[in-house]
């Protein structure tokens, strides 16, 4: 059984179909570090842009809620001048998880350069002690190591739809 399927959609996009558990996570790397380094991206911007995919799709099997059969989607789509990741999941009835999202989410746009909320959280981080597997770091991760805008939106299904948006630079933008 494959962990990951994929729909043919053309040589600057990927959509992949997989199920909610660690190993698919770790299998989308290099199809998506493969498919951007084609599209015309740099090694260290197709390594970047991978890292974001993993980060979202992280967060999605990590806070989703998956009944049987259900699956995380993501797409990344390489445009002339941007380069965008989105990840949808299915939402859980409880909302909290949503509501710390959207809040991090503004907190990150607050900062005039990501690189500021990345310092901030890392101060926030070391000064408190580490509990459940969560740091909070993977979305300012994206925003700053990955130099992408966050957004996301929620469907009438209950599907959270979550965006990294990658400003392509220099010549091949």
């Amino acid at each position: 059984m494959s962990l990951v399927t994929s729909e043919a959609v053309d040589t600057n996009a990927l959509e992949l179909t997989l199920p909610p558990d660690w190993a698919a996570v770790k299998a989308v790397w290099e199809p998506c570090r493969s498919m951007l380094e084609e599209a015309g991206l740099g090694p260290d911007e197709a390594y970047a842009i991978s890292m974001v995919a993993q980060e979202l799709l992280e967060n999605a099997v990590k806070y989703g809620a998956f009944g049987p059969g259900e699956a995380v989607r993501i797409r990344v789509r390489v445009e002339r001048d941007d380069v965008t990741v989105e990840v949808a999941s299915r939402l859980g009835v409880d909302d909290a998880h949503l509501r710390v999202f959207d809040r991090t989410v503004q907190w990150i746009r607050s900062f005039q350069d990501p690189f500021e909320a990345y310092v901030e959280r890392l101060k926030q981080v070391s000064s408190e002690p580490y509990a459940h597997g969560k740091s909070g770091l993977g979305l300012t991760r994206i925003a700053y190591e990955g130099r992408c805008v966050l957004d996301f939106y929620v469907d009438s299904g209950n599907t959270l739809a979550v965006s990294a948006v990658y400003r392509r630079e220099g010549e091949t933008a």
